[in-house]
């Protein structure tokens, strides 16, 4: 079981009866989109990153998302669908079946909210990525220890693949092999 712990804010156990969803939101409203969802009193999750840029020969930090115009929200199904509904053309929710909002286990959540926001080389990757091939190995030290995925080459480098399946996968490289344990 993994040993991170996630944000009070992101608590799952305040809410069992809601379910988290992805969405993917158009023309650039993904942070208005974000507020709206949060004065309605639901849970949001953007991955987000602060990279270096160069600004006029400055250095200045810019934070950024990871998967870009990808929304989690942790509400009921009866208010996606009504807010769905309302903001047509400015948002996709990922279905599992035409018409039916995917809802995304808990523990995959979890699992993917903790790597992408523990600070380290997060990057997004192809949801195209053959999960099937690699090792499924657990992170045994450092600061994603405890998290589960695929361990796959992408670019000469090897990584660390976590997945909302179906949503988004995201790579994670630089994890010392003696911090690796396979798992079953």
């Amino acid at each position: 079981m993994p040993t991170f712990q996630l944000p009070a804010s992101l608590d799952f156990v305040s809410d069992p009866d809601r379910n988290w969803y992805a969405m993917r939101v158009f023309r650039g409203k993904v942070f208005s989109l974000r507020k709206e969802i949060d004065k309605a009193g639901y849970r949001t999750y953007m991955a987000m990153k602060t990279v270096d840029k160069v600004v006029d020969g400055r250095l200045t930090y810019e934070t950024v998302q990871i998967v870009p115009s990808l929304l989690f929200v942790r509400c009921d199904l009866a208010w996606l669908k009504t807010f769905k509904s309302s903001h047509l053309g400015e948002l996709m929710v990922y279905n599992d079946k035409p018409g039916t909002p995917a809802a995304i286990d808990d523990e995959e959540m979890k699992m993917f909210i903790f790597v992408t926001s523990a600070g380290g080389q997060v990057e997004c990757v192809s949801s195209a990525c053959d999960l099937t091939r690699g090792d499924r190995v657990r992170v045994t030290d450092g600061i994603y220890k405890g998290a589960e995925g695929v361990i796959k080459r992408i670019k000469k480098d090897r990584k660390l693949l976590v997945a909302v399946n179906g949503v988004a996968i995201v790579a994670i490289s630089q994890i010392p092999q003696e911090y690796l344990e396979k798992i079953n």
